[in-house]
């Protein structure tokens, strides 16, 4: 795993272990990722299920204002601080617990909001149900993008929430959703 570009490029970060149930974004899935939402990368962005972190990482490295990165593995988010403390970003927030717990008690609005749970055991549906509430915690304008199993079947809409877009890389789809008053 490595930081592709911005102010760490090529910066090395540290991998979970061999036997790990964390399954990070493949560099070529994380790349277009980033190009797909190129212009919004500057807020806060949001890492849920955030794994090794490096999603939140490579925003920050690309000049996002802050990352929160949120995951229930103590051993993820163990891996998180110590990956953050490898690139010496202060501006972040790392939340273990549950993320529906996370973003029904946050205050913090996202520009930009990773979804990437393990696959197949219905966390992604549930979390962009979370996300998709009217008092949502995603600003005007903001992006939700979910990589997934490219056989999962996700909705058209949810709550607020539209499709815009889904690609697919290998056994992974990206789908991004925005706010359907963003889209009037």
């Amino acid at each position: 795993m490595r930081v592709i570009t911005g102010a760490k490029r090529g910066m090395k970060l540290l991998s979970p272990a061999q036997d790990s149930p964390i399954r990070p974004t493949a560099d070529r899935t994380k790349e277009s990722v980033f190009n797909l939402i190129h212009d919004g990368i500057d807020g806060v962005f949001l890492d849920l299920f955030a794994g090794s972190g490096q999603m939140g990482i490579e925003a920050l490295s690309r000049g996002a204002k802050k990352a929160v990165f949120c995951d229930n593995e103590k051993a993820a988010t163990d891996l998180i601080r110590a990956n953050l403390k490898k690139t010496g970003f202060t501006n972040f927030t790392v939340f273990y617990g549950d993320y529906r717990k996370y973003l029904k008690t946050t205050s913090e609005k996202f520009d930009v909001i990773f979804i990437d749970p393990p696959y197949d055991r219905g966390l992604t549906q549930r979390a962009l149900a979370v996300i998709g509430e009217k008092d949502s915690c995603l600003n005007a304008g903001g992006t939700v993008i979910v990589e997934c199993k490219y056989v999962e079947t996700l909705p058209e809409e949810e709550g607020r929430l539209i499709l815009t877009d889904r690609r697919k890389y290998g056994i992974a789809s990206v789908l991004i959703y925005k706010s359907k008053e963003d889209m009037q």
